[in-house]
């Protein structure tokens, strides 16, 4: 057969033709030129990058007639014998089909024999991870201590299952997929040299679906060429299956939207179209990620290898979201795109990812749901010319500088109702009038005056309403100095933690030695009174002789650190500390909790535990 494929006709020939994988070239070619050559190298990398390659190109540097040199000549005899792939003291081994311990053995027989025409023997052993676990054992002496004349390339494509004991014996070559753009510099070359017509939009096509492979790219490249005379996008997209951008577009357009039957319609298009449903959900995800990385920076198209029609097209479709809803419906997609590769319905797979995705769209910022939070509440504490006022009020009588944005406080009030259907909380006092009117929360509890209540009933007088302002002005301030505040349905108060106390007593571990503070760092302390209690949970039990033997020094420094007497009572609970699904069960039982996910439509990601000493 005289015709030979594109990507056995290009592959390469010297180290100056690798295409993306410099570092590698100019380390082998300084360590021929520098006559440090390595008995064994280890190359990995994905397919189609140039393990094998390089491999053939070292021993040609190795054994050309001028080597060994960096600049094989190509040329005689040796040279061309490896290239046709006849040469003799070049001995390729596929992994995959030559793993056992007799095919090892049987090359440890044949090392030690001298290479017959060349200077070295070399050896490539490729897709090496397939070796079991005894032909890598046979192989490791050898490996290690190989005659002068040996030198051994192993090519993996799956550097994980390489052993350690194997991996350092060898030099490491990491090979890199090579980048879409060198892959079409490399492909614009070929085609004018083979004279095939192609547009450059198509070129684009190939190398990205390459996805890092030269050759990959060049297979490609040789089954169009049979397609058509001109190779057109088109013509890529049918032979590959892959999605119209313009698709991609509408299906993103349509989950950033909730359009939920676009979206339906859209899938049983491309069913119909007999489009591969697990290629176009990775495609998506690639668009996603496009749509998040063109929401972030400023230049897109300094990062995204795309058209300036793509970038134009992107830029619209992010004006539709945020990156909050963008980076959460990427992960949902991601997600999808596991379950579509490994669901025996696919279509019903990427279907549901999608609408899941959708519903994402209704999310609103927690800056907004706040702001709507305001100005419900607003109708409860005044308008908002009183909002100055009342804050004033509240730096003046607490010494409390109170921010624009801890000023405000929920309180999520039932309808009022009575009887059986009264709501469980009931309805707090401040609300409650003789006439079932709503008033302002009880400023006056904080010895703060409210604003003047706007409105009324029509008909009633000024002089009725100031008595009755001033006769429930004083059941307010009663009820407000005698009645307890209920658990929810008023605003909720942050208690003011001891900090005098806590400080204190990390002054105090800090004067004390070091392996002793440490374990005091991890006890629950109280004061009380005169003695101060000291609390060992679960593990920290250990540390209870350590500390008893250093309880007077413990006292000393504490009453010295509090300014009085104190005496030192340790506690020891042996109880096993509460794990990860515990503490989750109990913040889930917290009413507070419970009203927060409600109000917020939200959901627990994580739960970090407080530090007790912090309480």
């Amino acid at each position: 057969m005289s015709y030979l494929v594109l990507a056995r006709k290009w592959r390469p020939k010297g180290f100056d033709d690798l295409i993306g994988q410099e570092p590698i070239m100019h380390i082998l070619k300084n360590a021929i030129s520098q006559g440090r050559i390595a008995h064994a190298y280890l190359f990995s990398g994905p397919r189609g990058v140039g393990k094998t390659s390089t491999a053939r190109i070292l021993a040609k540097a190795l054994n050309c007639k001028d080597g060994p040199t960096s600049d094989p000549c190509g040329t005689c005899e040796s040279c061309t014998a490896i290239t046709g792939g006849s040469a003799i003291d070049v001995i390729e081994i596929d992994g995959a089909s030559n793993n056992s311990v007799d095919d090892i053995r049987d090359l440890r027989e044949k090392v030690k024999y001298s290479p017959s025409s060349g200077k070295f023997k070399v050896y490539i052993i490729d897709e090496v991870h397939m070796l079991s676990g005894s032909a890598f054992n046979a192989l490791l002496k050898t490996l290690e201590e190989p005659p002068s004349h040996v030198v051994f390339v192993l090519a993996t494509t799956e550097m994980k299952k390489i052993p350690a004991t194997v991996l350092s014996r060898c030099q490491h070559m990491p090979f890199r997929r090579i980048s879409s753009s060198e892959i079409k510099t490399r492909l614009k070359l070929i085609i004018e040299s083979e004279g095939i017509s192609i547009s450059s939009s198509a070129l684009t096509l190939i190398a990205r679906a390459a996805d890092g492979s030269m050759r990959d790219s060049l297979t490609i490249l040789d089954q169009l060429s049979s397609f058509s005379s001109e190779i057109s996008e088109e013509n890529v997209k049918g032979l590959l299956g892959i999605a119209d951008i313009g698709m991609l577009a509408g299906i993103s357009k349509a989950v950033i939207k909730g359009d939920r039957e676009a979206i339906l319609d859209t899938i049983s298009i491309l069913t119909e179209q007999g489009t591969d449903i697990k290629s176009f959900t990775k495609e998506l995800v690639q668009f996603f990620r496009n749509l998040l990385v063109a929401s972030i920076i400023k230049r897109p198209e300094d990062y995204l290898d795309l058209s300036d029609e793509e970038i134009s097209g992107v830029k619209d479709i992010i004006a539709l979201s945020s990156d909050n809803q963008l980076t959460l419906m990427l992960s949902e997609i991601m997600k999808a795109e596991t379950e579509v590769r490994n669901s025996s319905s696919p279509r019903l797979a990427l279907e549901m990812a999608l609408i899941r995705a959708s519903f994402l769209s209704s999310m609103k910022p927690i800056k907004e749901i706040i702001e709507n939070i305001d100005k419900y509440s607003r109708q409860f504490t005044g308008t908002v010319s009183d909002a100055p006022v009342i804050k004033s009020q509240l730096e003046e009588k607490s010494n409390i500088s109170v921010g624009e944005d801890t000023k405000k406080y929920i309180s999520k009030t039932p309808s009022p109702s009575s009887g059986d259907n009264a709501p469980a909380f009931g309805t707090p006092s401040y609300l409650k009038r003789g006439k079932g009117e709503l008033i302002s929360p009880p400023l006056r509890a904080y010895g703060l005056e409210p604003t003047a209540h706007r409105g009324g009933d029509e008909g009633e007088g000024d002089a009725d309403t100031e008595e009755n302002e001033k006769e429930d002005t004083e059941e307010d301030v009663v009820e407000a100095e005698t009645t307890e505040t209920p658990a929810i349905s008023e605003p909720l108060e942050v208690p003011v933690k001891d900090t005098d106390i806590s400080s204190s007593w990390k002054r105090a571990i800090e004067k004390m030695e070091a392996p002793l503070a440490s374990k005091l760092s991890q006890a629950e302390f109280e004061l009380t009174g005169e003695e101060f209690l000291l609390t060992l949970n679960g593990g920290q039990a250990l540390f209870e002789d350590a500390i008893k033997k250093n309880l007077r020094s413990i006292e000393k420094v504490l009453s010295e650190e509090y300014g009085k007497t104190l005496s030192v009572k340790l506690v020891t609970i042996n109880k096993k500390s509460p794990g990860r699904k515990d503490i989750r069960e109990k913040v889930m039982k917290e009413p507070v909790i419970k009203e927060a996910l409600e109000l917020f439509e939200g959901r627990i990601v994580d739960i970090t535990p407080n530090n007790v000493n912090e309480k």
